[in-house]
């Protein structure tokens, strides 16, 4: 998995996740909403309650505080905007 700030203003920052199929994302909660954008590739979001398939070009927002993980079917891209100096949190 790699994790990389793109941008930070006062208002939002913007993080570039990138993973590779087969690899997942740990349980995890980000400490603000979180805008979600799919630009490369297949993921499944597990919540507590629910699972999202997410494909290119797919956006979702996951609420703040909200724990879920995220396994990767195919090479996965995306874009995460959050709250400037909000954190991710790995459960």
């Amino acid at each position: 998995m790699e994790m990389k700030e793109a941008y930070k203003n006062d208002r939002f920052k913007v993080l570039n996740v990138s993973l590779k199929a087969g690899e997942s994302m740990p349980l995890h909660k980000a400490t603000s909403d979180a805008f979600v954008i799919n630009r490369k590739g297949k993921g499944r979001i597990r919540f507590s309650d629910k699972e999202v398939l997410l494909t290119q070009g797919e956006t979702i927002l996951i609420k703040a505080n909200e724990p879920h993980k995220m396994d990767i079917l195919e090479d996965f891209s995306s874009s995460i905007i959050l709250e400037p100096e909000a954190k991710i949190d790995f459960v």
